[in-house]
């Protein structure tokens, strides 16, 4: 009765156990199936954002400089190369965008079997980031160099100088003007009245260059057309027989101017020889 006692108690156990062992695992693996789908999500969302390099490694539209004229005198310096398909369609739209945006300083352009045109415009620095946008729509950016020179403390300096002109002229000038012709002070007096004004002209025009070199940006662009695949090229044969022909025509040519003196040399050599043999004997 003790063993079939102890074999019933030791089945309920047994049982027991692994119905509270059960609801553990449920759980564990309910717990784990958001985390493989976690897992799965992320890998997929991971492979997404990993893309293939682009065949054509292009820069994209231009990089437009910030314009900021209210703090820094900038002189915006630009060199652009675009490709295009159609250099000659190109050239069109670009008369039109200087007529628009400013004027040219000089332009170059060749229509052979690599053809290119090569522009240097200036451009008023307001419309400055207008023009480089509708630029971009002329072909493909190849490449850009942007730079820019600081005139603000030249400007500052500059405006010093003029301010001090000014004193100095009023000051000069008086002193002119109260002075006597006859005096010996006058002619040094004048000298450097006239020295002022030399020098606040060369001031003021040194700030209106600042004033011009800021309001106009200097646009160097170069448009270019795709390197041509080679191409079997088919000699013209007819120049060929036409060279014959010349060669042929220039000997007989040669060869007229020869007549007289081969007919004074045949002339002589009788008698010459006459001669020598007479002599040789």
């Amino acid at each position: 009765m003790v063993f079939i006692l102890f074999a019933f108690l030791l089945q309920c156990g047994k049982e027991s156990n692994s119905e509270s062992t059960a609801p553990v695992e449920a759980e564990m693996r309910s717990l784990d199936m958001p985390m493989e789908k976690k897992v799965s999500t992320s890998g997929s969302r991971l492979e997404d954002t990993i893309e293939q390099p682009s065949v054509e490694n292009q820069l994209g539209e231009v990089f437009v400089p910030i314009l900021n004229s209210t703090e820094r005198l900038l002189e915006y310096q630009i060199q652009l190369s675009y490709q295009t398909q159609d250099l000659i369609k190109t050239r069109k739209d670009i008369l039109g965008f200087i007529s628009k945006y400013g004027y040219v300083e000089n332009s170059s352009a060749v229509n052979t079997d690599s053809p290119y045109i090569n522009l240097r415009i200036h451009i008023k620095s307001e419309k400055l980031y207008e023009a480089l946008m509708e630029l971009d729509t002329y072909g493909v950016l190849l490449n850009e160099d942007i730079s820019t020179v600081d005139h603000t403390e030249g400007m500052v300096w500059q405006k010093i100088k003029s301010n001090r002109e000014k004193i100095r002229l009023v000051r000069r000038s008086n002193a002119n003007n109260q002075t006597l012709a006859n005096s010996k002070n006058w002619q040094v007096i004048e000298e450097a009245v006239t020295e002022s004004e030399n020098n606040l002209d060369s001031s003021e025009h040194e700030i209106w260059k600042i004033k011009d070199r800021v309001k106009w940006a200097t646009l160097n662009v170069n448009f270019s057309t795709p390197i041509p695949a080679d191409k079997v090229q088919i000699p013209t044969y007819k120049n060929a027989f036409v060279g014959i022909l010349n060669l042929f025509l220039e000997l007989t040519y040669y060869l007229i101017w020869m007549i007289p003196f081969v007919v004074i040399a045949v002339v002589l050599y009788f008698p010459l020889k006459k001669i020598y043999v007479y002599f040789k004997k």
